[in-house]
């Protein structure tokens, strides 16, 4: 009977402990929860202070900003038709040359000997040729006595033939006589081949000829080509040979490019290309760029039939017009490409664009994005820059905000300056 109170003691010293934190929790709750509590403040929306402008569609014509490089499509590299010693120099890197400068002289006794064996050659077949006509005429008029000699011969063989039958000459006659007729007869044969052969011998004789002929003609322009002169007017670009140098056939002595064929290469965006396919005459876009403080005017001269992999965009090639101030090859430089005229453009200025192709007009006190597509650039009348869009999502008297906001979304609360929120 002693253990049943002692095990119920033990559980109230558990229990006791408990209840006493419960009901201290309880207490604080309800203290907590009768704190009196402040009255809570509105939350009130931000509204941003921006400026507008109105759009206004209209005829403009849009310009576009490019990075171009000055080019020489008439760059000639000269090279040595001969192997020779460089015997004169007559320019420099950087020098403009006239049509016709001897530029570069090379030692021309090597080829002159050349020429002169070539001469000989061609001199030499001439005369066969000369004596194969002389022969040909030689046998024409032997022809003619052999022709005589072997009816005589016959005529002897005959009248010994006669002898013979009467008794009167020998047989030893005779036959000395048939001998001299049949060596007459092969007389003839023999003429005879000859006259005959005489086309395919003067044939063979002119082929030879023709080949020492032409062999000394390439001697010659060998020869002549040891004198380097300028076929046009240009400037030197590059130098590689001086006095005393040895070049062989084939080895660069010097570049040299045309000024009046200077052009610049650009590189178009896909984006503005239809622009200028749509126009009806590609030479009617202007371009001009500015180097060394002088403006350099420029016209569309043509378009690359090729696009190279990897570029965003397609060639084009620009050429100088104005012939002033001609800079150097391999410049590069901005140029201000004057684009065709469009209809429904909309001129904003820079800081009304976000992005590449959205802006935000105001409707009802709060921001909406519109999606735009760039043409271009302008200027006002003050000089100051313009941005040339078009969007469908845009008309006349809507308004744009001309504010750059950091967190500009659609559904933004804003106020036009000197408007009420």
């Amino acid at each position: 009977m002693s253990e049943a109170p002692s095990k119920n003691s033990a559980i109230m010293k558990w229990i006791l402990p408990l209840l006493i934190l419960f009901a201290g929790g309880l207490l604080v709750s309800y203290f907590i929860s009768s704190k009196p509590q402040a009255p809570s403040r509105p939350v009130n929306e931000k509204v941003w202070t921006v400026k507008t402008l109105a759009v206004i569609l209209g005829e403009h014509q849009p310009s576009l900003v490019l990075y171009g490089k000055i080019e020489a499509p008439r760059m000639t590299n000269v090279t040595s038709a001969v192997t020779a010693f460089v015997a004169e120099v007559n320019t420099d890197a950087g020098k403009s040359i006239n049509s016709d400068d001897l530029l570069i002289k090379l030692d021309d006794r090597d080829t002159r000997l050349l020429v002169a064996q070539r001469q000989a050659d061609v001199t030499n077949i001439e005369a066969q040729l000369e004596a194969e006509k002389v022969k040909h005429q030689s046998d024409l008029n032997s022809y003619k006595i052999q022709k005589s000699l072997i009816q005589l011969s016959l005529n002897t063989v005959k009248r010994y033939e006669n002898l013979i039958k009467r008794k009167v000459a020998s047989q030893e006659q005779l036959d000395s006589a048939r001998k001299d007729y049949q060596q007459q007869r092969l007389s003839l044969v023999e003429r005879e081949r000859s006259i005959a052969d005489h086309p395919n011998q003067l044939s063979q004789i002119e082929s030879q000829l023709l080949r020492a002929r032409s062999l000394l003609e390439a001697a010659e322009l060998d020869l002549s080509r040891t004198e380097i002169k300028a076929p046009f007017a240009g400037r030197v670009a590059q130098l590689s040979v001086s006095p005393g140098d040895r070049v062989k056939a084939g080895d660069s002595l010097l570049q040299y490019y045309s000024m009046e064929r200077l052009e610049v290469r650009s590189q178009i965006p896909s984006r503005i290309l239809p622009q200028i396919r749509n126009n009806s005459s590609e030479l009617n876009i202007k371009a001009s760029g500015l180097i060394d403080n002088k403006m350099l005017e420029m016209q569309l001269d043509r378009i690359a039939a090729e696009v190279n992999s990897g570029r965003a965009g397609v060639d084009a090639f620009f050429k100088i017009t104005a012939d002033h101030y001609l800079p150097e090859p391999g410049r590069s430089l901005a140029i201000t490409v004057l684009l065709p005229a469009q209809k429904d453009i909309i001129p904003i200025p820079p800081v009304s664009l976000y992005g590449l192709d959205r802006v935000y007009k105001v409707v009802d006190g709060r921001l909406q994005a519109a999606t735009v597509t760039r043409i271009g650039d302008s200027q006002d009348a003050e000089g100051n820059p313009l941005v040339l869009i078009k969007s469908e999502e845009l008309k006349s008297g809507d308004l744009i905000i001309t504010t750059q906001l950091p967190n500009a979304i659609s559904g933004l609360r804003v106020k036009e300056v000197g408007s009420d929120a």
